[in-house]
């Protein structure tokens, strides 16, 4: 029922008041209430928001652990290795050595008074250069040494270098001695000294050998030297103290660390080998020392 102002009732569906013509006011249902969309949206959407939020906080923390898992996994058999000894570029001396000379033909070169060469910044000033008088070999050992070198007349040829006071050593096995020494020598065009000399270490101068002489190599290599194949012509090995191996000499109380080449082609050179004693205290010298042999001769 609608009321008008004047306190007449009225029927819901009338407009106008049957006593006094006023306009009624229009009924509004008690349960009826006026919708925010505007603001209901505003709400709905800042709620979703914020119900996102831990989700994606929960997938960067996921994806942060699946990368450290990874990396981890990745890096486990990884070496990392900083070294710390950069390479200079030094002039060192060269030193001729008293050379005792088999042909008679043979006469002194005009040796050059240094020699560059890259090193480690640690081991730069404590190295020279030794040579026979011909600059047949060319090896690197401590500066101060004494040396020795013997040329034969087919054209072998071999150089020792060791500590001053120190007696030359006569045999390839050094017998427990602390003795320190380096030395080289290369067979020249003796088919069978050259291999002789490689085939403990080479398989291919083992079977020249065999074809050469009808029977095996006469040496064999001690288990317990290592060794190193740089090329198929260029060994690096390692006889421990007390082993008496490819190392000429070795043996004695110090390990020995060589190199040797070997090629089968008779018109080379022959078969080329170093070997270093020095104190394990002067291993990097050592390895300086063969590192340049090899970079020298591995082509020889």
């Amino acid at each position: 029922m609608k009321t008008c102002e004047c306190q007449t009732v009225n029927a819901d569906d009338a407009k106008y008041c049957s006593s006094c013509g006023r306009r009624l006011p229009e009924t509004v249902a008690a349960d009826t209430k006026p919708t925010q969309v505007g603001s209901v949206g505003v709400v709905t959407a800042a709620a979703e928001r914020r119900r996102r939020i831990p989700f994606v906080v929960a997938g960067f923390v996921a994806a942060a652990l699946v990368l450290a898992i990874g990396l981890t996994l990745g890096l486990r058999n990884v070496h990392i290795t900083i070294n710390t000894n950069k390479l200079v570029s030094v002039a060192l001396p060269l030193n001729v050595c008293k050379t005792f000379v088999g042909g008679s033909s043979d006469t002194p070169a005009n040796m050059p008074a240094k020699v560059r060469v890259d090193l480690s910044s640690g081991n730069s000033t404590k190295l020279a250069f030794y040579s026979d008088n011909e600059g047949l070999i060319e090896v690197m050992a401590p500066t101060g040494w004494n040396c020795s070198a013997l040329i034969s007349a087919d054209g072998s040829s071999s150089i020792q270098v060791a500590p001053l006071g120190q007696a030359n050593i006569s045999d390839e096995s050094l017998k427990g001695l602390k003795a320190e020494v380096i030395t080289a020598s290369q067979t020249s065009a003796c088919v069978g000294c050259r291999e002789s000399l490689a085939c403990p270490l080479f398989v291919s101068a083992a079977n020249d050998y065999q074809r050469a002489f009808q029977k095996s190599c006469p040496t064999t290599k001690p288990p317990s030297e290592t060794e190193t194949r740089i090329t198929g012509n260029v060994v690096e090995f390692s006889d421990p103290p007390g082993v008496a191996g490819d190392g000429s000499p070795s043996g004695g109380a110090y390990p020995a660390l060589g190199a040797m080449t070997y090629f089968d082609d008779l018109s080379g050179d022959g078969s080329w080998t170093e070997t270093c004693v020095l104190p394990p205290k002067d291993s990097s010298m050592c390895k300086a020392v063969i590192a340049n042999f090899v970079h020298r001769y591995e082509k020889r």
